[in-house]
């Protein structure tokens, strides 16, 4: 199974019965995909490496089993394909196709008989329903409490980008998760600063009347925010920790959330993403209504949790400040998760159902 985000690539094998995975493998897209016209340079660069490991490390006869596999990815997912959206750009995007990787025939990819894609927030959802509780902090105090077992969850969760989905209860005990593109919303700036970092956004990516929460809120988001503050407050910046920023890639988010310290423009970038954080996942409240629970996901909610958690923090101050229904979010439970590998437990999951539908298919045959 894997959980295929904008940075990062996660692998995993399991037994078929097996809740723990056999191996895991973590790949950066940076440095392991670099072609990205390149036909089925996915399953040439990371799935058929990370098989060959597998078996030369931990399954040695890999090559006589039959392969299920579940890959979770961030983008919008069509007839088992998806274009991702945060890997590549507009005219050089990366597309997953797993029609194309069950008709692999080279070496171990052979090996696998079915290959569903799903939208990476689809896991996320599915991940919620096999999740600890030790694996996640209430928000809202007594919010496990509040779960209502047939109600609606939801799922908001910043990493590279930003990502949403919802689950509905089917009366069997079984949920339904829908994807969504929630995360790509109109940002909505909530003082004079954002007004101005709205506008500075709406330039840089050539928009018209918007910009996206997701510019905001994410990985790349918090790179944004500190390079308008840069802009904005130029006497406040460190320059040892701009040039850092500047030759980070994609990775000049961690730089921002790294040198956050007391009063410097890292720290600024850090509570203005933060505060849109928490509004934006009080907007999907009031949307979905998740008497099932509302949970927090992504890399960036157990990174930095300092800003999310207590009633004083900025996510929770913005969360609430919804106006005159302000008073009905007080009844949403409300988790951060704060694990990063749900998006593999929850491809894991769809991954068990593939099998048993694999398993009827072979037996009517």
């Amino acid at each position: 199974v894997g959980d295929i985000g904008g940075t990062n690539s996660r692998l995993a094998i399991y037994n078929e019965t097996d809740k723990e995975a056999i191996f895991v493998k973590h790949y950066p897209n940076q440095k392991y995909l670099e072609n990205l016209t390149e036909p089925g340079i996915f399953e040439s660069s990371i799935v058929k490496p990370f098989l060959e490991e597998v078996q030369s490390t931990k399954i040695p006869d890999l090559d006589k089993s039959l392969l299920v596999a579940c890959l979770a990815c961030a983008g919008p997912v069509r007839k088992n394909t998806v274009t991702m959206t945060n890997i590549g750009f507009d005219y050089e995007p990366l597309v997953i196709d797993g029609t194309r990787i069950m008709a692999d025939g080279r070496g171990l990819l052979g090996n696998i008989v079915r290959c569903t894609i799903i939208n990476d927030f689809v896991a996320q959802g599915y991940g919620m329903l096999v999740v600890d509780k030790e694996d996640v902090l209430e928000l809202t105090p007594g919010s496990w409490k509040m779960v209502d077992e047939e109600g609606p969850k939801a799922c908001v969760g910043a990493g590279t980008g930003l990502g949403e989905c919802y689950l509905t209860p089917h009366g069997d005990g079984e949920f339904m998760c829908y994807a969504s593109e929630g995360g790509h919303v109109e940002f909505c700036p909530r003082s004079g600063l954002e007004v101005e970092l709205w506008d500075y956004l709406k330039k840089k990516f050539d928009g018209t009347h918007r910009i996206s929460v997701e510019r905001v809120v994410s990985g790349r988001g918090l790179a944004n925010v500190y390079e308008f503050l840069a802009m904005r407050f130029p006497e406040k910046i460190v320059e040892t920790v701009h040039e850092e920023f500047l030759k980070a890639g994609d990775l000049q988010g961690k730089v921002v959330a790294v040198n956050a310290t007391e009063g410097s423009l890292c720290e600024h970038a850090m509570h203005i993403m933060i505060s849109a954080y928490g509004s934006e996942v009080g907007a999907a409240s009031l949307k979905w209504l998740p008497t099932g629970g509302m949970f927090v996901t992504g890399g960036l909610t157990p990174k930095n949790i300092k800003y999310i958690q207590g009633a004083d923090s900025d996510f929770m101050k913005a969360f609430h400040d919804k106006g005159r229904v302000s008073p009905l979010l007080k009844t949403i439970p409300l988790f951060a998760v704060m694990v990063e590998d749900i998006g593999v437990r929850g491809a894991h999951y769809c991954a068990q159902k593939e099998l048993r539908l694999w398993k009827k298919d072979v037996e009517s045959m």
